[in-house]
């Protein structure tokens, strides 16, 4: 896939974001959680960049968290750009911009106390380069504090179309470095509604070359995983910290 039609897609997935996995309060509720490891590290007046900001719904958990910082929010789809802008209200004497941004693109910042990005990573061509390259963004003592998907993604669906001989469109989930913590969510009851699901949210871009399974071999992988696994496929979420 080229970097044309990689933009096409993260564009086109940017419009149904991850708040439509579930309950935005228990989305926010989650990132809070985590996000609070940060909290003491980075200074009250931080220079934040957040890249696949989405529809604002941590946008609005930063600039509460720091009412005294800089902000710029981005994403990919002027869609979600035009969302945030109407979701997110300073705090404040917080400052906020608004860009529409490729995230395995970005730059034109740099000295930033703190990079946050959202299941946005498994998105980027190359994750663990886009990691690197972003960390050097960061000015010293800075964080980079990312959530996506991990090498376990998906795990009950890959190994029944493999049983069943059937072709896999998910791609390799490459290691990430910085991981600190992790977990496993099961949303969906059934495999029909995990499908769903994918294509809301934009799981994954499918391997190079992928062709689609006919209608008959996708029912077939339906019914043998609703029978393997009872239709619960794990999404492997991790939660990574890298400074410089």
């Amino acid at each position: 896939m080229d970097e044309t039609e990689r933009r096409k897609r993260v564009i086109a997935a940017g419009q149904t974001d991850l708040e439509r996995w579930r309950d935005p309060a228990q989305l926010e509720a989650m990132w809070q959680a985590r996000s609070v490891l940060a909290a003491d590290l980075v200074p009250a007046g931080s220079r934040v960049l957040e890249l696949g900001c989405g529809t604002g719904l941590f946008s609005r958990h930063l600039v509460r968290r720091y009412p005294e910082g800089s902000f710029v929010l981005t994403d990919a789809a002027p869609a979600m750009i035009a969302e945030c802008r109407r979701n997110v209200t300073p705090a404040g004497n917080a400052r906020i911009s608004f860009e529409v941004m490729d995230a395995g693109q970005a730059g034109g910042h740099a000295e930033l106390d703190l990079i946050v990005s959202s299941m946005t990573l498994h998105w980027l061509a190359d994750p663990v380069a886009s990691l690197e390259r972003l960390s050097r963004l960061l000015a010293p003592g800075g964080l980079l504090l990312y959530a996506t998907l991990g090498t376990e993604s998906f795990a009950e669906w890959r190994a029944v179309l493999a049983s069943e001989d059937l072709p896999s469109g998910l791609a390799d989930i490459s290691p990430l470095p910085g991981v600190v913590e992790e977990e496993r969510l099961t949303p969906d009851t059934d495999t029909l509604s995990f499908l769903r699901r994918m294509k809301a949210v934009g799981g994954l871009t499918p391997k190079e070359g992928y062709a689609r399974l006919s209608p008959g071999a996708l029912r077939r992988a339906i019914r043998a995983t609703d029978a393997k696994h009872g239709g619960r496929i794990t999404w492997h979420i991790v939660y990574g910290r890298l400074s410089r």
